[in-house]
């Protein structure tokens, strides 16, 4: 009787087969190959985006000691004054690929730019001897980022919106005040441009202090 309505059961309980199991087999590769032969640009997209997230966040951490300001000394422990905070960004090098760096800077002669050693010498190992009589005269590093460390692939492909090749992101304590020394007349805010060598990502800045990554 059971199997009167159910004639088919011994049709649907086989087992697979091995044409099946073959077919599996060459798909769960097929789709592997695709990954594995993908997997070094998706590494660079990945690298990409991190960067673009991690240059936001500089910009917004440098913002942010313009708000609330940090004490700094130099290598003999003496305090170093500052008036203010900035991102250099220095993209004059004729190969784009080797600018691969950016540091945060603390503002020493309150000029609203980076007017520091381009060795980029840190603040805690300046050495101002007496700070009083012999106030540090220059501006120094606070920390120096290198995005190249995400992958080998990327770098600052330029900056868009200045005159020449270089710029200066400060913020002047204690609103604070943002200013971008290189600013080309009728602009309000740049571009920071970082390529993988296949795409680019920009973060925007502006005078009103507004920081984003550009979709």
């Amino acid at each position: 009787m059971v199997s009167k309505f159910f004639s088919n059961l011994k049709k649907y309980s086989k087992g697979i087969t091995l044409v099946e199991i073959v077919v599996m087999i060459f798909i769960i590769a097929l789709f592997s190959l695709i990954v594995i032969s993908d997997f070094p640009r998706i590494q660079k997209q990945y690298a990409l985006s991190r960067a673009a997230y991690k240059l936001a966040q500089d910009l917004r951490r440098t913002q942010d000691l313009g708000l609330s300001g940090i004490k700094l000394n130099d290598t003999n422990g003496q305090p170093i004054t500052v008036e203010g905070y900035g991102i250099y960004f220095d993209v004059s090098n004729t190969n784009p690929r080797e600018n691969i760096k950016y540091v945060i800077y603390a503002d020493v002669n309150g000029d609203k730019k980076y007017s520091g050693d381009l060795s980029y010498p840190f603040c805690d190992e300046a050495d101002q001897g007496n700070p009083i009589i012999y106030p540090l005269a220059t501006d120094c590093v606070i920390d120096e980022i290198d995005v190249s460390k995400e992958n080998p692939s990327l770098y600052i492909e330029g900056i868009e919106n200045i005159m020449g090749s270089y710029a200066s992101v400060n913020f002047t304590p204690p609103d604070p005040i943002t200013t971008i020394d290189t600013l080309n007349l009728g602009q309000s805010g740049i571009n920071i441009v970082l390529n993988n060598g296949l795409s680019a990502r920009k973060v925007f800045v502006n005078t009103s202090g507004l920081i984003n990554i550009v979709p």
